[in-house]
């Protein structure tokens, strides 16, 4: 029977994403479980690497995508919405190459260049990516030892999950947005606690920005200019957290109940994972039994631009914009309140 690779604490960030679009899609085989114990047996550097556009994009995906309108809100008017954020992978996050050690030590021996592929490359999906993972099998003179111990070489076969074809790295928000005065407006964000999957807990995050009225201070006709700057994080347990900022500056025009705005600013993060390797068998190209892993993927402070439109319909507004940066994204946003 092939080895089971699980993990007894799961990396909660793949889950977030993994779990709407397997529950959503009846063409999928393997269940949310099945595809997390896969991962689970990628080892710290391969995880990392298979989940990367997920990451990096929950990180972008929560820095600076809260833009709606050029001005702040005015004294005592306020803003509830619902907002759906998304960051696109991109065509260079597709795929990775495997991280392969040159050397296993199997029962007091040191063996060389001990797996291989069926095919010869490492090149295999990543989360965003498509088709099958890459397989690889003992070789060599690992393959002969465990031949002659008696132990069959398909146990120790180790298969990298498919490529899930994620189209975006998704993030949702409950967002008020208040005036306090001053050319001042505080919004704060929230997800209540969401239980996704049993195995991974619940879900929360929360964060806050803070837009005052440039124009104030620098007139510009016909042109509002904005200053913003923002937190946001989200948490699961012990086993995710990520943490993002934003800053810059927004500018834009009125025209009748269309709002048309702009926004250059800079914005960095990043995303903790930690779970633990269940490895029993020993297989020699994972960390052993009850290991404690974790991988942090940053994103350094980073220009994003973006261009978007509001529309105001008494109490009702529909907002969305389309950010540029080293990662696109986009943002849609449906609110009610006193504009």
């Amino acid at each position: 029977m092939r080895f089971v690779r699980t993990l007894s604490r799961l990396p909660t960030i793949l889950a977030i994403a993994v779990a709407p679009c397997l529950l959503l899609s009846s063409a999928r085989d393997a269940s949310a479980q099945e595809l997390l114990d896969q991962i689970a047996g990628l080892g710290r550097a391969n995880a990392e690497a298979y989940a990367l556009p997920l990451s990096e994009g929950l990180v972008r995906a929560m820095a600076g995508g809260y833009v709606d309108r050029s001005r702040p809100l005015e004294a005592l008017r306020f803003d509830l919405g619902v907002r759906l954020l998304g960051t696109l992978p991109g065509e260079e996050r597709q795929s990775f190459t495997a991280v392969v050690p040159n050397t296993v030590s199997f029962s007091g021996s040191v063996f060389q260049q001990p797996y291989g592929s069926t095919d010869g490359s490492l090149e295999t999906p990543t989360i965003a990516g498509g088709g099958d993972g890459l397989v690889l099998v003992p070789q060599g003179a690992f393959r002969s030892t465990l031949l002659a111990r008696g132990l069959d070489p398909d146990d120790f076969t180790l298969e990298f999950p498919p490529g899930l074809d994620l189209p975006l790295a998704p993030n949702l928000a409950v967002q008020l947005s208040m005036g306090i005065g001053f050319g001042t407006e505080v919004a704060l964000r929230f997800l209540p606690a969401v239980q996704v999957l049993p195995e991974v807990g619940e879900l929360r995050s929360h964060g806050f920005s803070v837009h005052h009225h440039l124009s104030r201070w620098i007139p510009l006709p016909g042109v509002e200019l904005t200053g913003v700057a923002g937190f946001q994080e989200a948490t699961a347990g012990e086993d995710i957290d990520v943490r993002a900022m934003h800053w810059g500056v927004i500018g834009g025009t009125r025209i009748g109940p269309l709002d048309l705005f702009g926004s250059a600013q800079l914005r960095s993060g990043s995303a903790r994972i930690e779970y633990r390797v269940d490895n029993p068998g020993g297989v020699p190209l994972l960390p052993p039994d009850g290991t404690s892993v974790s991988f942090r993927t940053s994103v350094d402070t980073e220009p994003t631009y973006l261009v978007g439109a509001r529309l105001q319909l008494l109490v009702l507004n529909l907002a969305g914009h389309y950010s540029f940066g080293e990662q696109d994204g986009f943002s849609i946003k449906l609110g009610m309140g006193l504009p």
